[in-house]
């Protein structure tokens, strides 16, 4: 029995082997272009974020806070309820904030308080009552 006949022929092999290799490589190529797209996405997402949170060491008079998850989560978690609770209410005064939250009445109006500093609420007088808004 010759060598060819055991094995089949090494040019049949080789063409096998070269199919099997370039198919391989266009599958692993395929993943890298999948990975690419998702680490552009990542990085567009880390650019948004980044820029947010220069926005809001920075704020401008015309800044507000957003009604997204991304711009809550960026928050600390004591601000966040604060936010969210004057989200549901529109306006309040920090002891409506209170009974909402569960939390003293000094407590909210300090973290309505710190809202307001950076630019995310504003805040308004009527009569002896401070009413905190969002606009």
């Amino acid at each position: 029995m010759s060598p060819s006949e055991n094995v089949g022929s090494p040019t049949l092999n080789t063409k096998t082997s070269l199919t099997k290799l370039a198919d391989e490589l266009n599958q692993v190529n395929e993943k890298i272009n999948v990975m690419i797209e998702l680490n552009r996405k990542m990085l567009k997402t880390q650019e948004e974020l980044l820029q947010r949170i220069t926005n809001k060491n920075h704020p401008s008079k015309d800044v507000k806070l957003e009604p997204d998850a991304m711009a809550l989560w960026s928050l600390p978690a004591s601000l966040r309820k604060t936010a969210m609770v004057l989200y549901k209410l529109n306006e309040a005064t920090a002891e409506d904030l209170a009974s909402e939250t569960k939390r003293l009445r000094a407590v909210e109006s300090a973290s309505a308080n710190q809202l307001v500093r950076m630019g995310y609420l504003k805040k308004k007088r009527e009569g002896r009552k401070v009413l905190f808004y969002i606009e």
